[in-house]
């Protein structure tokens, strides 16, 4: 009898790890973005997910449509494209969609948010089946240099569908300092700040995910603290999380990572990202150069057997623009990379 009752909870666990995939994979389906699948497979042994895209530009498209449409960061697209114009690219012109990503960690069960790169990764991890095998990855608007987004490790402690808004005292001084005067709750609808959803998280400060009225502010530095994700990114997030979920918070903005026995890397600008400008790169020196070296001897020291292109190393550090460059190759391949 005890063990007809442990097989009766092990296939119990497994079926309700089912329906929950196949709710996701339909919420995802029926979203209106162009690129929709948002949710990778980890492949294993390889930390690098999606590719880069390159799109025709329409003649009536502008810069903040485009990022809604392809599910990517404002700023990630003028970073991405330097020669473009930040607001109306030349219609007919290639354009560059930054849709790949070095992941900021191979194994996770839960949310990671990775400042450097206003981008959050939601490993769809668990145990048995599908362990550490998914992953969703959304763009979120994150603090303003004033009120920054807190480092660190929490879990999201409660969650509220249409949720009222209730403006602190300090955003409500800042708009009196403006001749605005905020009402002291916006209740759930089209005006509301936090959109449909709300993941409250265990941090002091009430800090939140959350959606948003304002989704040309994905891919920005312009909240007061909390992420904001858009509305039918953070919807998914919702129902796919339960209370407990594991977020983590972090700095990363040089990442590395393997796909099929090649090493690439993404650098992220280390200078400031409210600034709206596609102009934005790292400058490398004698006195930073330090950075992409000790980033690129830590990663090697863990995974060893790699043979590393400096040029390759400090050219991608200098670009800065998010998209994984190959920087190594495993030493058993008969290429010598080192000397391209």
């Amino acid at each position: 009898m005890k063990l007809f009752y442990f097989q009766f909870v092990y296939y119990l666990k497994n079926f309700q790890k089912l329906v929950s995939f196949f709710i996701l994979v339909l919420l995802i389906t029926i979203s209106k973005s162009a690129f929709p699948l948002e949710l990778f497979y980890i492949e294993k042994n390889n930390t690098v997910i999606g590719n880069v895209k390159t799109i025709i530009v329409n003649e009536n498209d502008n810069v903040a449509d485009m990022a809604n449409r392809y599910k990517t960061g404002f700023q990630d697209l003028l970073i991405a494209n330097p020669s473009e114009h930040h607001w109306n690219p030349k219609p007919n012109t290639n354009y560059l969609i930054p849709s790949m990503y070095v992941l900021p960690q191979k194994n996770y069960n839960g949310i990671i948010l990775n400042l450097a790169e206003l981008r959050l990764y939601f490993y769809m991890s668990g145990s048995d089946l599908y362990e550490n095998t998914r992953v969703l990855t959304y763009p979120v608007g994150i603090g303003r240099l004033d009120w920054k987004t807190p480092l660190g490790e929490t879990f999201i402690k409660s969650k509220v569908e249409s949720p009222s808004w209730y403006p602190p005292k300090s955003i409500i001084l800042e708009h009196e300092e403006r001749g605005e005067v905020l009402p002291r709750e916006v209740k759930a609808g089209p005006n509301n700040p936090l959109g449909n959803f709300a993941l409250k998280l265990d941090v002091d400060g009430g800090y939140l995910l959350h959606g948003t009225n304002k989704k040309y502010g994905i891919g920005m530095m312009v909240s007061h603290g909390c992420i904001r994700l858009r509305n039918e990114d953070i919807k998914t997030i919702f129902y796919n999380t339960p209370l407990g979920t594991n977020v983590k918070i972090i700095n990363q903005p040089i990442k590395l990572g393997i796909y099929n026995n090649f090493l690439y890397m993404e650098v992220h600008a280390f200078n400031n990202k409210e600034v709206y400008s596609n102009n934005q790169k790292n400058t490398l020196t004698t006195e930073n150069i330090y950075k992409p070296v000790t980033s690129v001897m830590n990663f090697i020291k863990d995974n060893p057997g790699y043979e590393i292109n400096w040029k390759a190393v400090f050219k991608t550090y200098e670009a800065s623009n998010g998209i994984p460059e190959i920087i190594g190759k495993k030493l058993h391949e008969k290429q010598n990379f080192a000397s391209k």
